[in-house]
């Protein structure tokens, strides 16, 4: 066939419109309107960020909110930087208005805690999640998973504070928060604050209690058990049953303090470790002194009381107190050991200033007030500081001589200071050491050399004593010496006979009383003249005269 026989094909467009088109068209118009009502019908699609996903799986884990289906996990996988879990979640259309900014979710499983034995209906179903709607009207769907199902729901009525210490352990998430020993809330949420090296803990407080929550109240640690020896002796503090076995928190009004204002939500509080820091902590206003101690500190403590004739008046505040000197050690030898105390105003009066208190001070310290370390305690050997007056003129310009150089040192710190002075303890210390250096001084060899020489003196003696002794023994053995006796019985014989030959019934005895009798009536008969010669001494050369007779005196009218 030659090229002049080929024939070209005339095309041509059709342009009627053929009805089988109809089908594909309506296929595409259901499966659209199905794709639709299906993406309809999921609801929201969650990201939930948690740390692991143990108990968690795809396609099986439900989320619940009281015990009720309300989603479904559809994804478990591990983040980016592979040190975190995000987990995808499909949720029911119907709870679209639980999904706000305050809402939280947690993993439900079996649990051996402080509050007792929980989730033990997932044993057999499975661990899931619970969601817990907020009162926020802003919608979010990025949740962080909690460790812990929450103490209490975010709508629940009552109070939520912040408190923050230093020190808590012990106290942990679900610790009960106590008022007066009956428990009124719970620690929900702790944290470590690593700029400020403090933990902070959010707990709730249930209504109507939440009306307790004012300004002035004071929160401190409860152990349960606690004891503290210092200088003030022995304190034992014996709380509920509740925080013998898991502590918690307590709160209330210090004595003799006004309840104050009413507290928002969010409010921060100081936690102390124990109620007495907070009985401390509640003289906000004081003025410190600086204290210069030429003695042993050891057994003083910060905290130790600072007493004015039984009566505290202050605290200590740091033993040793190395303020920005260049040698301390040095300072130290010369000048003492500087501690630095507090005087506080609300211990003393109420209404006093620390200007007023500034000025009593001065004029104490002009009269001799002066601080000295005092036993506190035998058994562990604490120390305070007792603040005594000492009147004495001599002893008050001592210590203003004495003082030059350490209030040099003082005013150099920024601080006034306070005198000081040796305790008793330290006095009687001191005098038996010097009596013991004049014991160490004594000439003890001198001493023993004369007491040799003593001794030999004596064993000398001794010898002549015992030869002295056989002279006596030889003496006394003597005839001579035994002859002697029967002359004494000779001489005494004769004696006795001399005796008897004057003894009554004897002759010699009865002349002499014969005698005697004569004497007596020769004296009787001189005796009338006597008398008349006293009373007329010429009676013996004239005639005497006759004596009236004696007439008795008359009666008195």
């Amino acid at each position: 066939m030659t090229d002049s026989e080929v024939t070209t094909a005339k095309v041509r467009s059709i342009k009627q419109w053929s009805p089988i088109w109809v089908v594909p068209l309506a296929a595409i118009l259901v499966g659209c309107w199905m794709l639709y009502n299906h993406y309809q019908q999921q609801g929201a699609l969650l990201t939930l960020v948690a740390a692991d996903a143990e108990g968690i799986i795809a396609n099986k884990t439900q989320i619940k909110s009281r015990s009720v289906d309300v989603g479904q996990v559809v994804s478990v996988e591990l983040s980016g930087d592979l040190k975190q879990v995000i987990i995808k979640a499909r949720m029911k259309p119907a709870i679209s208005a639980m999904l706000n900014q305050d809402s939280q979710f947690w993993v439900v499983k079996p649990q051996i805690g402080r509050a007792g034995v929980t989730g033990l209906d997932t044993l057999l179903s499975g661990a899931y999640i619970e969601l817990q709607p907020g009162e926020s009207e802003v919608e979010q769907r990025h949740y962080q998973l909690l460790p812990s199902q929450p103490a209490a729901p975010a709508d629940a009525p009552g109070i939520r504070v912040m408190l923050s210490a230093s020190d808590t352990s012990g106290l942990a998430v679900g610790d009960p928060v106590l008022y007066r020993g009956y428990e009124v809330g719970t620690v929900e949420h702790s944290e470590f604050n690593l700029g400020q090296k403090r933990t902070e803990y959010q707990i709730f407080i249930r209504e109507p209690y939440d009306s307790l929550v004012s300004e002035n109240v004071r929160f401190w640690l409860s152990s349960g058990f606690s004891f503290d020896l210092n200088a003030e002796g022995l304190q034992v503090d014996i709380a509920s049953a509740t925080t013998l076995l898991s502590g918690g928190v307590s709160f209330d009004l210090m004595q003799g303090w006004p309840s104050g204002k009413a507290v928002d939500n969010g409010s921060e509080f100081q936690l102390f470790p124990n109620r007495q820091r907070v009985q401390e902590g509640m003289y906000n206003d004081y003025v410190e002194y600086l204290l210069f101690f030429d003695e042993s500190v050891r057994g003083l403590k910060s905290g130790a009381p600072v007493e004015y004739r039984g009566i505290r008046v202050g605290t200590v505040a740091s033993v040793p107190f190395f303020f920005s000197i260049e040698k301390p050690f040095e300072v130290s030898l010369q000048q003492g050991i500087p501690v630095l105390i507090r005087v506080e105003t609300g211990r003393l009066y109420e209404n006093l200033s620390k200007k007023q208190l500034k000025e009593e001070l001065n004029k104490a310290v002009a009269k001799g007030m002066h601080a000295t370390l005092k036993p506190g305690n035998l058994l562990t050997g604490a120390l305070f500081i007792e603040l005594a007056l000492n009147n004495d003129p001599v002893f008050v310009e001592s210590q203003v001589s004495l003082l030059a150089e350490q209030r040099l040192l003082s005013d150099s710190a920024g601080y006034p200071m306070l005198p000081s002075a040796r305790s008793g303890f330290s006095n009687i210390e001191q005098k038996v050491l010097m009596a013991l250096d004049k014991i160490n001084n004594l000439p003890i060899e001198q001493l023993l050399l004369q007491g040799d020489k003593t001794l030999q003196s004596t064993d000398a003696l001794m010898q002549s004593a015992s030869i002295l002794v056989k002279q006596v023994d030889a003496l006394l053995t003597s005839p001579q010496l035994q002859q002697l006796p029967q002359d004494l019985q000779q001489s005494m014989q004769q004696l006795q006979a001399m005796l008897a030959g004057i003894s009554p019934g004897s002759p010699a005895y009865d002349r002499l009383d014969s005698n005697l009798q004569t004497l007596d009536q020769v004296l009787r008969d001189v005796q009338p003249v006597l008398q008349l010669l006293n009373q007329q001494s010429n009676a013996l050369f004239f005639n005497a005269e006759t004596a009236a007779d004696p007439e008795p005196k008359r009666a008195k009218p």
